[in-house]
């Protein structure tokens, strides 16, 4: 069984080889989705390949009253940025060695939808919080440094600490 449950063989190949060709290492990752108009069922739909064929996420426009029949868009926001960081770190982790016995994310958002509604300028989102739990016996300092270097080298938290350039082309359908 690989460490941690990474196949951390795939990893180093992956960075071997973008050592001797670093075009390798860029990638545009894509997504496709469609609004859905029936009433009742999920209002967003992607359908994802994976290795085995494809997986459709599904989502529900954000329910003011509660939870919708589907998550919401920022479910799967929390959800990517949750995954991607615990991911890099469990990643990072296996690749020096270091065995762990369980890993748990939670991100949270402090939202306002005043803006959203035109009623005032206040930021939509003030602040995210990560809260990582982490079981290992390997020295606090070690988990500690994995910590910090995920949050460098994560995607997701790239995105939440940076400005990204956005393009955003409409395209009129007649």
């Amino acid at each position: 069984m690989p460490l941690n449950n990474i196949d951390t063989k795939q990893v180093a190949e992956f960075r071997d080889l973008i050592i001797k060709d670093p075009k390798e290492a860029k990638v545009t990752a894509k997504i496709e989705g469609e609004w859905l108009f029936e009433e009742g069922g999920p209002q967003f739909r992607s359908i994802v390949k994976i290795r085995d064929g494809t997986v459709a996420l599904e989502m529900t426009h954000p329910n003011f009253a509660g939870p919708g029949k589907y998550p919401s868009p920022m479910a799967f926001g929390l959800f990517w940025f949750a995954a991607c960081f615990t991911s890099t770190f469990v990643t990072d982790a296996s690749m020096k060695g270091v065995k762990l016995d369980s890993v748990k994310a939670k991100v949270e958002a402090d939202l306002n939808y005043l803006q959203q509604f035109d009623i005032n300028e206040d930021p939509l989102i003030s602040e995210y919080r990560l809260i990582l739990e982490v079981k290992s016996d390997s020295h606090e300092s070690t988990i500690e440094t994995l910590k910090d270097h995920a949050l460098k080298v994560c995607m997701g938290m790239y995105t939440i600490k940076h400005a990204i350039p956005l393009k955003a082309e409409l395209k009129i359908v007649k």
